[in-house]
């Protein structure tokens, strides 16, 4: 699926996407939800995810449960529009685990250019990782300085402009790690946008990701390739077409894999609200069932005036 209401892994993701770039905070967009959502619960075969967002449509908590008394709880503090603290906290048993439980804080420098400092600690109030993120005028992040017990690493990021296409190189002390392509094509009329992502390791090609985007901007194409050092080509592993319903939901799926296809259809039943938010997921021809339990914020209602 590709939609966010699987386990999110609540690294700290940088986008460079040419524009402004940021740590990424999570709102009740990213989670295929609309309106004025107060709490998300999401039940799958692995166990239960519960979402929790405040006015404004931000993420403030997140709990994984894998059974009773294992889960992991996730909090969001935020000071105006920055994200000011996050917090990792891990249970098992049913017993506060501190060793493997985290703490992340972060502040920010706009006298120059503007600058933001990331520390991570453990509950025992040891400095486990630093990282200082570097932006150019342009608000571009051009450098990230991460030192942790395994040293200081330096990953640099440059960006070019060509016509209507823009490409971020990033390396990483000094050898190339990842090339990002955005660039517009037209398809049948529709103007939509595509991204390749070309990953290295010790400065050779390794992998290749490509995605194109509709004029809604949903993805509509996924493809995954591995370089052959040995010819020299790019061998597609898998490569997905998404099509959506009128309501914009996922309905079908279709995959092309160097083994076989197959195809996936999605079914959806919704909560009749005036968000329409889908409160059952079908997956045929799998039968794989994923159920969500929606709250709102109600809204303020005007006082009645009093009779004159």
């Amino acid at each position: 699926m590709i939609q966010k209401i699987a386990t999110l892994f609540f690294t700290l993701v940088i986008y460079t996407n040419g524009f402004a770039q940021d740590i990424e905070t999570f709102k009740v967009s990213d989670f295929n939800l609309k309106g004025n959502v107060k709490s998300c619960e999401v039940i799958t075969d692995y166990g239960k995810e519960e979402y929790y967002f405040d006015r404004e449509g931000r993420l403030t908590k997140s709990i994984t449960r894998y059974n009773d008394s294992d889960y992991e709880t996730t909090y969001y503090k935020y000071v105006l529009d920055f994200l000011k603290e996050r917090r990792v906290e891990n249970y098992m048993d049913g017993k506060f685990d501190r060793a493997t439980s985290i703490a992340s804080f972060y502040e920010v420098d706009t006298l120059e250019n503007r600058r933001l400092t990331e520390k991570i600690v453990s509950y025992d109030k040891e400095l486990l990782e630093k990282n200082v993120y570097v932006y150019n005028a342009g608000n571009q992040l051009v450098k990230i300085i991460r030192t942790n017990t395994l040293g200081i690493d330096e990953t640099d990021f440059e960006y070019l402009q060509e016509n209507e296409t823009t490409i971020v190189n990033q390396s990483v002390n000094g050898r190339p790690s990842k090339t990002k392509t955005i660039s517009k094509i037209l398809e049948q009329g529709e103007e939509l946008k595509k991204v390749e992502e070309q990953n290295y390791i010790e400065g050779l090609p390794t992998s290749k990701t490509t995605d194109i985007y509709n004029s809604n901007g949903r993805l509509t194409m996924h493809k995954e390739a591995l370089y052959d050092a040995s010819t020299e080509t790019w061998i597609v592993q898998d490569e997905k077409h998404y099509q959506y319903g009128e309501d914009g939901v996922l309905s079908t799926v279709k995959t092309k894999k160097r083994f076989g296809d197959s195809t996936e259809n999605y079914i959806y039943q919704f909560d009749g609200t005036t968000a329409n938010n889908w409160v059952k997921e079908i997956v045929t021809p799998q039968n794989v069932y994923t159920t969500r339990r929606i709250t709102y914020y109600q809204e303020s209602a005007e006082r009645p005036k009093l009779p004159e």
